[in-house]
């Protein structure tokens, strides 16, 4: 492997860990790009574009034919819910729908291809070669548009002829055959209707219930070249909207010259990336990482929809056309708050306060006055309901919406925005504690156990793992926030009550189990029964009980492999990191890529899942740094072979920005950017003695504490501030030239792609 070196800026006193200015910005991401030699028939072989809503994805039909597959993620049946809304009717009532597809067919059969996606600049080019000669294509998704923009040109005796192909308006949770139309009495929306209009092809597709959407698309001849625009109208409830919505769609972008569109689109992205930055000696990480960011900001945005199992990119083949409570949506949204990128969260945060009265709306009738949750899988409307009574099919997941606002609360931890904490974290969190504490019982002893509920996907159980861990980290965090908010909410006597006689999780020889009387005996894909470890930290690394307790309790998880999905891994990987076991973080990582991966960054079970390639990211970034309201930890799990490692601007708890690098193997530079003036704990993982120096105050004198290893160092800050921490004595540096090993085509469907 060849060896590049690249420089790095010295901003405010300090080295700053990413490339020096848009031009070093471009170089370093151009080593990030996908790569296809070949183009694969299938769907997680392809190429893919997106907006945060429109959505297209480029693989080989035949063997001479091309497919675009269009999505739009927001594109659901609008049936009235089936009386019993416990489970799979959301499915079949308001699941996505298919559009259809831009086929491209070739004279001469597909022989290879040269093509490669800029993650940087969101957009595709290159060839594919046929027997006839070669198709230039170049495609895009434009940022503040809704067209899907594609570019083909023909060399050699190559000639090509495009056609739109709809696709029947049914649930797949029927079409892939996991329930029958009969069962639900299903009758089939209409059929699509095909027509021109004013120079736009029309897909027109009627809703049977309310409401419709359609397809428009233009093709024509621009400079010697195919230029074909696709666009997608949608309307929930009306009909007659659909149409001039994806006729106006291609008629404002068609409206201003494409360069200006895509400087546009290309300075947003290039803004996005640049907004934090990481580099690995492990490129494959470090690049799989990357196209995580970029499927991101693909599947949504502060304005689009929040992204279920598919984001924008639909197929029929899954049983899993809309948006799931119990694991995908949270670890979905998991990577975006390290990575910094807080922004991308607001349309699941949005949609949690839009629809306060059907999470209220979910619970059993008598406790709707203080309680709050959500069922296993709903759509956009977020109708889930549960009921204590009902254990069919082990339906009944309580512990869903308090996972849910983990991640809502860590807004706030990675913000510090207070007014959000007060008017709807709060308030949400304890409606979502208070269900829970409704489902409580005491024994003789007063000790509280929670009623039986499903451990999901393993079984029922009394004092279920999955949803006791729950409660106890919300009882604490609502502790905590109404002490730190002095909000004297009158219900803090019966939390500490309550939490004072909480039955303890319940462990065996094997570590945790999946509650009382049910021990983990088979192969488990899910770590429901492992919340306390993570994602809840409700254990002390460095209590040697709680470590010992959790290393038995992965490693039984782990030693039946059998059901292990990719999730399975990259949760591994984050225990690990939280116990400094940075060789097996890494390698867990490294087994969900070789068992896992697919060329074009998608994930699949049985259909798409989102959730475990974003997973992954979180995953790695644990590695890099941790954080709890301030406690920040360094590089705290860092494989033995990483001698050099960087980041700058990954965000941390407390509402700071931190940059840190690693040299040969030891600690250089760290810089601490506080957001909102909250006291810092700063763990280093060197005894070495460091100074601290404010660009607003001068030298800090920090409380210092030794650790294990590790040290400590306490300060308070002032909001704006920037905190350079360098070992004592260490002359500045101008610069510093860090070698990592370049960037390979490790993603696309290419020669050196391989698990």
């Amino acid at each position: 492997m060849r060896w590049f070196v690249f420089l790095f800026l010295l901003q405010a006193g300090s080295v700053m860990a990413q490339p020096a200015d848009s031009t070093a910005w471009a170089k370093y991401m151009q080593g990030t790009r996908l790569y296809w030699d070949s183009l694969g028939a299938d769907f997680y072989d392809g190429v893919i574009a997106g907006n945060g809503r429109l959505g297209v994805n480029m693989y080989r039909e035949t063997g001479k034919a091309i497919r675009f597959d269009i999505g739009r993620s927001d594109v659901t049946d609008q049936r009235p819910h089936y009386p019993d809304s416990m489970f799979t009717q959301q499915l079949v009532s308001h699941p996505r729908l298919p559009i259809g597809k831009m086929v491209i067919r070739t004279a001469g059969e597909i022989k290879g291809a040269s093509i490669y996606l800029d993650l940087y600049n969101a957009e595709a080019r290159g060839k594919i070669e046929t027997s006839k000669g070669e198709v230039d294509v170049y495609f895009v998704v434009p940022g503040g548009e809704e067209v899907v923009h594609i570019e083909l040109n023909e060399e050699g005796t190559e000639k090509i002829i495009c056609e739109w192909t709809g696709e029947k308006a049914m649930t797949p949770r029927i079409s892939f055959g996991r329930v029958k139309a009969a069962d639900y009495g299903y009758v089939s929306n209409p059929d699509f209707v095909l027509k021109d209009s004013a120079g736009f092809g029309i897909c027109y597709q009627p809703l049977l219930a309310a409401g419709e959407y359609a397809t428009a698309w233009t093709h024509g001849m621009v400079n010697g070249k195919h230029v074909i625009d696709v666009s997608v109208g949608y309307s929930k409830t009306m009909k007659g909207k659909a149409v001039p919505e994806a006729i106006n769609a291609i008629r404002s972008f068609r409206s201003r010259p494409l360069v200006q569109v895509l400087k546009k689109h290309h300075q947003w992205w290039n803004s996005y990336y640049q907004k934090s930055f990481i580099s690995l000696p492990d490129k494959k990480l470090e690049s799989y990482y990357w196209l995580q960011l970029y499927k991101i900001a693909s599947a949504t945005r502060t304005d689009k929809p929040i992204i279920d199992l598919m984001g924008p990119w639909f197929t029929s083949k899954t049983p899993w056309p809309a948006i799931w409570w119990n694991l995908n949506t949270q670890l979905t949204y998991s990577p975006m708050f390290t990575s910094n990128h807080m922004e991308m969260t607001k349309p699941l945060f949005n949609l949690l306060k839009q629809n306060q009265q059907q999470l209220i709306n979910n619970v059993p009738a008598q406790w709707r006055h203080d309680a709050s949750a959500i069922g296993r899988m709903s759509t956009f409307d977020l109708v889930a309901p549960l009921n204590h009574n009902d254990l069919r099919l082990g339906q009944f997941e309580p512990g869903n919406l308090v996972w849910m606002m983990l991640y809502y609360y860590r807004y706030y931890q990675y913000t510090g925005d207070e007014t959000e904490m007060r008017q709807h974290i709060y308030p949400l969190l304890k409606r979502s504690v208070n269900y829970l504490i409704h489902l409580l019982k005491k024994d003789d002893q007063g000790v509280y156990h929670l009623i039986k509920s499903h451990s999901p996907e393993f079984a029922d159980a009394e004092d279920a793992h999955y949803t006791l861990a729950g409660l106890k980290w919300g009882l604490q965090t609502l502790k905590k926030m109404n002490e730190r908010l002095a909000l004297n909410d009158k219900d803090a006597a019966r939390w500490e009550e309550i939490a004072s006689k909480l039955t303890p999780l319940h462990v065996d020889a094997t570590g945790y189990m999946i509650g009382k009387d049910v021990a983990l005996t088979a192969s488990h894909r899910h770590y429901s029964h492992l919340m306390a470890i993570y994602p809840y930290r409700l254990l002390n690394m460095e209590q040697e009980n709680d470590r010992a307790l959790a290393v038995r309790s992965i490693k039984h998880w782990h030693s039946m492999p059998s059901a292990l999905a990719g999730y399975s891994y990259t949760g591994a990987s984050a225990m690990f990191s939280l116990l400094g076991d940075g060789d097996n973080s890494a390698r867990y990582l490294s087994d969900f890529l070789k068992r896992h991966a697919e060329p074009g960054g998608l994930y699949a079970e049985a259909g798409p899942c989102f959730e475990t390639p974003l997973a992954f990211a979180t995953s790695l970034l644990e590695m890099l740094i941790q954080s709890d309201d301030g406690r920040i930890r360094i590089f705290p799990a860092i494989p033995t072979s990483w001698q050099d490692a960087a980041f700058s601007k990954l965000a941390a708890e407390g509402a700071f920005e931190v940059d840190a690098e690693r040299i040969k193997g030891k600690l250089g530079m760290v810089r601490i950017k506080s957001l909102k003036g909250n006291t810092c704990r700063l763990e280093l993982p060197e005894t070495r003695a460091f100074e601290l120096h404010s660009d607003k105050r001068g030298k800090i004198t920090p409380e210092r504490t030794a650790l294990k290893g590790w040290q400590q160092l306490r300060f308070n800050t002032i909001p704006g501030e920037t905190i350079t921490v360098r070992e004592t004595g260490e002359k500045q540096q101008n610069n510093l030239v860090i070698p990592f090993g370049e960037q390979l085509n490790f993603w696309g469907l290419n020669k050196n792609f391989n698990r």
